[in-house]
């Protein structure tokens, strides 16, 4: 009776510290970063998959000052309709992997890039994942999340058929992001305002030899336009540069004193316009610069009345 008793409770034992063991292993096993459990959601596709980085009482605790007065059922309901808008957006992402076939297996994520498109909130920010799928890195994954709780919680999918669409191979969206990155730096501003700075003296004072090498090539070779720095000792080029120049004189003509204002991103074909307005008291002249090879190159100017 002794033997069986004892045998009954080693076998008890031994599946208490199963159960305790599996449970753990598959705690381990759970995803720690949002870009995992993302591509592990559509892998299984398993929405539950996200349930970690879906905003929930905790995080609506950390913005409830800046909501307005809930109900407990409403703050519920308030969180069940934003897993749902999530779902949705993540149910659309699905499609576009379906239709296109595409092996999620061989998707290794290779770089993320947090950013503050939104300087007016401060609760959102952008999320670009890098990832490589067949020997080549797109960055078509992009989130609005909040990391105000001290982890990632995600808030939307925009854009969310975009994701898989493998179309970019400039990385536009990455180079957005580090704009950002860029502008928010102390010496991001002192570069931006030098440069200018620099190129209005020399469109004023018409050298072009000072002017030119700072500008981005814009001329009909499809392999530099917009892609690299124009060549101020070709004579094409040259013209390009002096036609530019004089636009930002005639732009600048009696403006000798302004101010300047926050900066713009605009993302066009070109890539990721970075705009400088200058305040010129009755009209605002702007230019238009992009980051290439690390340097910044002007790539147009307007003047715009008040």
């Amino acid at each position: 009776m002794y033997l069986i008793i004892k045998n009954h409770f080693m076998r008890q034992l031994f599946l208490s510290a199963f159960v305790f063991l599996l449970f753990f292993s598959c705690s381990d096993n759970e995803p720690k970063k949002l870009e995992d459990a993302f591509i592990l959601s559509m892998q299984k596709n398993d929405f539950n998959a996200l349930k970690n980085f879906l905003p929930d009482r905790e995080f609506y605790n950390s913005i409830s000052d800046k909501m307005p007065k809930r109900t407990d059922e409403e703050i519920k309901k308030f969180l069940k309709e934003s897993h749902e808008r999530i779902e949705q957006a993540w149910q659309n992402t699905i499609f576009n992997v379906v239709d296109k076939k595409i092996d999620l297996n061989k998707v290794t994520i290779k770089e993320v890039v947090y950013h503050d498109p939104f300087p007016n909130d401060e609760t959102s920010e952008g999320m670009v994942v890098n990832y490589e799928y067949k020997g080549n890195v797109w960055d078509d994954i992009q989130f609005i999340v909040s990391r105000k709780t001290g982890k990632t919680i995600l808030l939307e999918i925009p854009n969310p058929t975009r994701a898989f669409s493998m179309q970019d191979k400039d990385l536009r969206a990455t180079n957005e992001a580090k704009a950002w990155i860029e502008m928010s730096k102390p010496a991001f501003k002192k570069e931006i305002a030098e440069l200018s700075s620099k190129l209005v003296a020399a469109a004023k004072s018409n050298n072009l030899d000072e002017f030119g090498p700072h500008l981005v090539y814009r001329g009909d070779d499809e392999s530099k336009r917009w892609r690299t720095a124009l060549n101020i000792n070709d004579s094409t080029e040259r013209h390009q540069a002096a036609e530019l120049m004089q636009r930002i004189a005639r732009n600048m003509e009696a403006c000798d004193k302004y101010e300047t204002g926050n900066f713009v991103t605009e993302r066009e074909s070109e890539g990721v316009w970075i705009v400088w307005p200058l305040d010129c008291g009755n009209k605002i002249v702007t230019l238009a610069y992009l980051r290439i090879n690390g340097r910044l190159l002007l790539g147009d100017t307007d003047a715009e009345m008040k």
